[in-house]
């Protein structure tokens, strides 16, 4: 039963890959990839969020030493 998925993700990975049609769709998916991730408001919001995850890592990393300077 385990190999049906498997043979599906296999035809399709086939197809994508081993046809032209298939090398299309995959170029035309990079490119919206490539246009979303230099989009300017997605840029603003990882931008906020490597901001937000940096002052976390940096009060959980004090945090962190006090424990084990303690113990």
């Amino acid at each position: 039963m385990k190999a049906g998925p498997a043979f599906v993700v296999g035809a399709a990975l086939g197809y994508l890959f081993g046809t032209e049609k298939g090398r299309q769709q995959l170029d035309k998916a990079k490119g919206w990839a490539t246009e979303t991730w230099n989009d300017p408001r997605v840029q603003a919001k990882v931008s906020d969020v490597t901001s937000s995850v940096t002052e976390f890592a940096k009060e959980q990393g004090s945090a962190l030493k006090d424990r084990t300077a303690g113990s």
